[in-house]
Order: C-alpha cells, then structure tokens, then sequence
C-alpha cells in the first residue's frame, strides 16, 4: 500500500496542478514594507485545462467575454480583459500546455481575494462514437450558471506589488466540470444532457512554482549570449508594453528550424542567438519562471521590457505540425521513434526522432521527449497507449512521417481514472467513503457502492453553484449526500483511491 501511495502521489503531481488543490494561492507574496503595495503592478493569466474523456468530447469551446480581479473596498473591481473580441479556446487542446489568456499594466497595488471570468457561452463537441470520423460530431451548449460568471476565490489572498508582474495560472477542470444528466438525451437533444458544474484552480507563479508548459509565439526584438526579447508574445490590450517575455536558453533547450534547415535540430548560439534573426517570428515551449539576477533591471519607460520570464525546452522556426493521438507501437530500436494513432484523421502517423538526443556536449539538441510535469524522458519512457503531443515537421516524401521537435508524453492518463457520484457512508477516522459512482464499471469491475480510499493530505474544492453564479473555494468538507469528483488511481486489488476531491454544492432551484 506504501508503494501505491507513493506511485499516486507521483501520478498526481504530473497532472496538470492537482497541487493548486490544496495551494490554490498559496503562492501569495507576503509585503512586509507598506510602502511597497503603493502605485501599480501588472497582473497576467495563464490558461490551461484537466483531460476530459477524449472518447466522448471532441472539443470543448469556451468564449470568455470578461476576466476581472475582486479586490477589498480600496481596490475594488479591476477588469482584466472584455470583449470585444470574445476570446474562444478549445480546451482539449490545452491538456499539456498553458497559454496567455490577459494581461494588463497599471493595476492598483494591494490585496485581491477573487478572480471573475465570465463566459458567454460552452460548446461541447461530442464525438459520434468512432473517434477517427468526426464528420457528424453534435455539439450541446450546456447552461451556464448566473450569465456565465464563475468566481474563483484564492485562498489567503494574493498582493499585487508595484513595479512588480504577477502571473496567475488558472487550470479548467473539463473532465470534472460536465455532468451527464440522462445518456439518452446525448443523440436527441444535446443541450439537455450535461449539467456544467464550473471547477477551475486557481495557482500563483512564483520562483519555485513548476508550472505547465508555455506555449508563446511572437518576434524576436533582442538577441543575447544565452536569451533573446520575444515581443507580441502576450495579449497587450491597453497595455504600455508590447506583450514582451524574456526567454532563456539552456543546456537541455534545443532549437528547430523550418525556414532554412528543413525543421532539423539547429545550434541555437550560431544561429538563433544572432543579430539577423531581430524581427523574425519564433514559437517557443517552455516554463515560466521568476529569475532573480539582472534581468529585472530593465527600464519599463521602454516599451518592450518583459513581462514574464520563459526557461526555454524547444523553439522552432517556421511552420511545425501539433499533432495528438496515443502511441500505438514502439520503434526497434525504441530510440528510433514510434507510430501513433491520431486523434483526428484515419492514418497512423510514424514519428521519428531527431539525433541527437542526448549529446554529450550541448551544443545542438536533438528531439526533446518530456513528461507533462516538465521532466526530461528517454524514448524507453514512452509506452503503447500512453496519449502523446508531438511538434514536428512531415518528411519531403512521405506526409505521414513526422520528424519530431517535441514528444510530450501524458505517463498519468494510464494510472488515472475520473469518477463522479454522491456519497453514501464515510469513515474519517480510517480516510475512507462509499460512493454511488455516476458510471459503471470503475477500475475494470462492476461495484455499487465505490469503496475510495482517501490518500492524506486530501486536498479540497468546493463549488458553489447558485441561480446568480458560481463561487469555487480552496478546501471544504465531506459529508454524506455529498455530489462529488475526483481524480483517482485503481489499486491492484480493484478499489480506488485519491488524494483529491472536488465537492459540488448545486442550489439551483
């Protein structure tokens, strides 16, 4: 059983900010100097999504209209963002990555406790049980609570600092969020077969904070020894900035190029940390972080100093395929690459890597293979069936061969099983609860009640759904009748156990 608890509580870190459960703002920065929360600061959002079941959602679109902070009497109301124009993201495609949402300059320092987003609509695509034709995918538009907004409180605050950026990630539960009413609704009438129970996490980036994956495009302002200025890389809606990230380059980044080196792996000081590539276009992955040395010393009078930090994993220039499907079979020699069933289309796309992989000097890198918690893996990491996202470029000759700039590989989706339902008995003392699931079978087997196993720290949400809105709190507590999800692993002796639990409270008359 120790075993067990150790490999979960793995397998929950590498799913996309199961922490920010228990530490939705906990990153808070504490201002120990008053005279430090006077003035303005820049506050920037990050998106991201929990998988949802591939099998039975194509895409799940959200079109956000509005994001605001919720401050005290001082601060009051801030508005991030508003439409026009609404901002639409599949949230599917945000399973392994974030991606800029808001940001905005001249925000009033002080203490925030909420954030509002507010939605205009949900369109759920359903897949039409045969996952390689979607010519007639449905889609529902479920309801959307209180005119769509969802209000996100942020356990013990967070402090936006004067002359100081403050990056917000917000992770959108999809797979928790949906609720099949009646499965017979889901071909005759699509609206009425899910309820959207909001569940999204809130997390503050801080310097330790090992957050997602970035994905950002934009153009290359500045070049130096060891990092490049990549500005329009962030929403700059009425900002005095040009939406600037300041990106570096370490032993483990590696640069592809498909403009003039035929998306091969490329020396990224020769070429890419170079004066004639000011101006040009450039998509880079990588990790926000908060670096502590110069690079804060920037004059903001300029209107391309940066707004966030990226410790770069890949950059590609020109045009490179993303592709997602599941690996079917592994190449021999497994470090040769593998072929992949992709979500949409009918073919098996064979994916090769590019050497070299693991060079003993740095100075050109070849195919990066990572987990989606952001840890370096080798090809015999990679197992069939595991979903994998690859960046990569088709052979001259052959449109279903892929060279690889980018294998990121989702280890947690085949120990991970979601389950819903309403608890029937539960026993704190001994961390364990029947639940009524929603779906049968769980875990391979049939059984009624679900036996869970409660893995401490249980960390918590609850969200609070009401006729004028929805309101979702860091924490809560468990009581029979409970609606509950959670994101679990299934023992070897077929019962079920998670270390996190989301907690539904709908007054909805």
């Amino acid at each position: 059983m120790h075993s067990f608890i150790q490999k979960l509580a793995a397998v929950f870190a590498a799913v996309a900010l199961a922490a920010a459960l228990v530490s939705c703002g906990g990153g808070s920065s504490s201002v120990d100097d008053p005279s430090q929360i006077q003035g303005k600061g820049t506050v920037g959002i990050l998106l991201t999504d929990k998988p949802a079941d591939p099998a039975m959602f194509a895409a799940i679109i959200a079109s956000i209209v509005k994001v605001e902070l919720m401050g005290s009497e001082e601060n009051g109301r801030v508005e991030l963002y508003s439409a026009p124009p609404t901002k639409e993201f599949d949230l599917l495609r945000l399973r392994n990555e974030s991606i800029p949402l808001a940001f905005k300059d001249n925000i009033p320092a002080g203490t925030y406790c909420k954030i509002r987003l507010t939605l205009s609509q949900l369109e759920l695509v359903l897949t039409n049980g045969t996952p390689k034709d979607s010519s007639d995918d449905t889609s529902a538009y479920p309801k959307l609570p209180g005119n769509g907004k969802l209000d996100l409180v942020v356990r013990d605050c967070f402090d936006v600092v004067a002359g100081e950026v403050l990056a917000l990630q917000l992770d959108m539960d999809a797979g928790n969020s949906f609720h099949i009413i009646e499965k017979g609704n889901c071909t005759n009438q699509p609206d009425k077969c899910f309820n959207f129970r909001p569940v999204v996490f809130v997390d503050v980036i801080e310097k330790d904070f090992n957050s997602k994956l970035v994905r950002l495009e934009g153009n290359i302002k500045e070049v130096y020894s060891d990092s490049l200025l990549l500005c329009d890389a962030l929403p700059n809606k009425d900002m005095d900035n040009e939406g600037c990230v300041k990106v570096r380059f370490g032993k483990d980044s590696a640069y592809f190029d498909n403009v003039d080196n035929g998306g091969a792996p490329t020396s990224i000081s020769d070429e890419l940390l170079q004066d004639d590539m000011i101006g040009k276009n450039l998509t880079v992955v990588g990790w926000v972080k908060s670096w502590t040395d110069n690079d804060h010393d920037y004059d903001k009078s300029e209107a391309y100093y940066p707004l966030l930090y990226l410790e770069a994993l890949v950059a590609e220039s020109g045009e490179f395929k993303q592709i997602e499907g599941q690996v079917e079979a592994l190449n021999t020699p497994v470090d040769t690459g593998f072929s992949m069933a992709p979500s949409s289309g009918t073919n098996t796309i064979e994916v090769l890597y590019q050497s070299p992989l693991y060079p003993q000097q740095a100075a050109i890198n070849g195919t990066r293979i990572v987990s989606k918690s952001g840890d370096l893996l080798e090809p015999g990491d990679i197992e069939i069936f595991v979903p994998v996202q690859v960046d990569g470029t088709p052979d001259a000759n052959d449109p279903l061969l892929i060279n690889a700039a980018l294998v990121i590989v989702d280890q947690s989706a085949l120990d991970t099983e979601q389950v819903t339902g309403v608890i029937q008995s539960l026993n704190t003392n001994i961390l364990e609860l029947d639940l009524a699931e929603d779906a049968d079978p769980v875990c391979g087997a049939s059984t009624d009640p679900l036996m869970v196993g409660l893995i401490n720290p249980l960390e918590m949400l609850t969200v609070i759904i009401t006729n004028g809105g929805s309101e979702i709190l860091p924490g809560g507590i468990l009581r029979v009748g409970q609606t509950v999800g959670m994101n679990g692993g299934c023992q070897f002796t077929g019962n079920y156990a998670t270390d996190n639990i989301v907690i539904i409270d709908d007054q909805r008359q």
